[in-house]
C-alpha cells in the first residue's frame, strides 16, 4: 500500500494566497515574498535589488526637480514670458 505525499509550498506574507517564491527565502532585509509577476525566477535578486534602487533615486530627483520648478523661479529665468 502506497501513501499519498502532499507538499505545500510556503505562502507570501504580503500575498497570503500566493506561493512564496522559491529565490525570496527571506534573506534580503524586507523580504517578504512579495513577487507576484515571478521576475525573481528569472532575473538575479542582485540585479533586481540594484534596478529598483536606481529607480527609487531617479523618481526621487525628479520630484525635487517638480517641485523645485513649481515653487522657485530661477533668476536667470524671471522675465521669461508665461
Amino acid at each position: 500500500r502506497s501513501a499519498a505525499r502532499v507538499t505545500m509550498q510556503a505562502k507570501s506574507k504580503s500575498v497570503p494566497f500566493m506561493d512564496c517564491p522559491k529565490a525570496l527565502d527571506g534573506s534580503m532585509v524586507g523580504d517578504v515574498g512579495f513577487d507576484p509577476l515571478n521576475f525573481s525566477a528569472y532575473l538575479p535578486l542582485s540585479w533586481l535589488r540594484e534596478a529598483e534602487i536606481k529607480h527609487c533615486r531617479l523618481c526621487m530627483l525628479a520630484a525635487l526637480g517638480w517641485l523645485t520648478t513649481e515653487f522657485y523661479t530661477f533668476p536667470f529665468y524671471a522675465n521669461a514670458p508665461k
